[in-house]
């Protein structure tokens, strides 16, 4: 009989008195706020414990003097990669000029050999005739023998002369192709002739061309860095990322703010209340579902939405006897977010009413 009496009578704990009458206490969701990939000393704190701030107001502030110094440092360097990159362009500009100042003028002066080249065959011609003729002159006793040997001497001057353009010819012409030789020989034009020091020449300005690539490689690489040390420099001030009341400040001035470590307890003002529904009833607050709820303490209604509806854990679960004829039940958490109303405070109780949402 005692045992029946206890059974059958109220059950005051919090879970039962939320199952019967659908109530809960309002609560707003509390976030944890750190410097975003940066810490160091704390400098200034411009809020206070308690105190109601806005969506991006300052809270607090990191020493930014490493900071600004690591700034200078990087555009300095930074100004120094720029004055290389435009010191080597400017210097393959004036390589290429050159180079194709050069290549002109080699082929003039190819052109210049080949034209001194066939002066002196003509000469070494003219020589050879005089030669034989200065032999032939001997044998008949109308000529001394000096004069045969002056006409031996110029033919092999003559000689000499068109080896050495011979040889000029070939070094000037190195690394250029059999056409080519040949229509110098026919038209005596050397335009267009590919030189093996000119290709050389080229292959440097390409090799330099390849450090001009790596300096503005390494100057892009710099103003990164420079962007993401602007970016940390921001950081460096801590904003409300919404509105809502400070509850804890976890550094004072002078203390280290580890990089991550939250810095300050913000409670929203985001509002739910969760109430605890039997599995017969949580159809009716499905997601999305607008709920009514009375606050007894502003004798008002105020309007909420549910987020979600979840099993409960099993110590909320409505326990039934089989010997009744009646399964256990599961109890479902409700979480249902209020609108905001400037009255509606944390803490104050909220109940919700079944019957208006079968």
């Amino acid at each position: 009989m005692g045992s029946s009496l206890i059974y059958f009578g109220s059950r005051n704990d919090a879970v039962s008195v939320a199952q019967s009458v659908k109530s809960g206490v309002l609560t707003a969701d509390k976030i944890n706020i750190s410097f975003e990939s940066v810490g160091g000393k704390l400098s200034q704190r411009h809020v206070q414990e308690s105190q109601w701030v806005t969506q991006g107001e300052i809270l607090m502030v990191l020493d930014e003097v490493d900071t600004n110094l690591a700034i200078e440092r990087l555009e300095a360097v930074i100004r120094s990669q720029q004055a290389l990159i435009r010191q080597e362009e400017s210097a393959i500009r004036i390589a290429t000029n050159e180079t194709a100042l050069t290549e002109t003028s080699s082929w003039r002066k190819i052109e210049e050999i080949q034209a001194a080249l066939g002066a002196a065959r003509a000469s070494e011609n003219l020589a050879s005739i005089d030669f034989n003729r200065a032999v032939n002159l001997k044998k008949a006793g109308h000529v001394s023998q000096s004069m045969l040997d002056n006409a031996r001497t110029s033919l092999t001057q003559a000689r000499s002369a068109v080896v050495q353009a011979e040889r000029q010819l070939a070094s000037a012409m190195i690394g250029t192709t059999p056409e080519q030789m040949k229509n110098l020989s026919q038209k005596g034009s050397a335009q267009g002739m590919q030189l093996q020091a000119i290709a050389n020449s080229r292959e440097s300005i390409k090799n330099r061309e390849n450090i001009l690539d790596q300096l503005r490689a390494q100057l892009a690489q710099s103003q990164a860095e420079l962007k993401q040390l602007n970016v940390n420099h921001q950081r460096l001030t801590l904003t409300a990322p919404e509105s809502g009341k400070i509850l804890k400040l976890l550094y004072e001035p002078g203390e280290i703010v580890p990089v991550g470590a939250p810095a300050v307890l913000l409670e929203t003002d985001r509002k739910y209340v969760d109430i605890y529904v039997s599995e017969n009833m949580v159809s009716a607050y499905q997601p999305g579902t607008t709920v009514t709820a009375q606050v007894p303490a502003l004798a008002a209604k105020v309007n909420g939405v549910v987020r979600f509806a979840n099993a409960a854990p099993s110590f909320s679960d409505l326990r039934m006897t089989r010997e009744r004829g009646q399964a256990d039940l599961t109890s479902y958490q409700v979480r249902i977010y209020t609108e905001q109303q400037p009255r509606l405070l944390t803490g104050m109780t909220l109940e919700v009413d079944d019957e208006e949402h079968h």
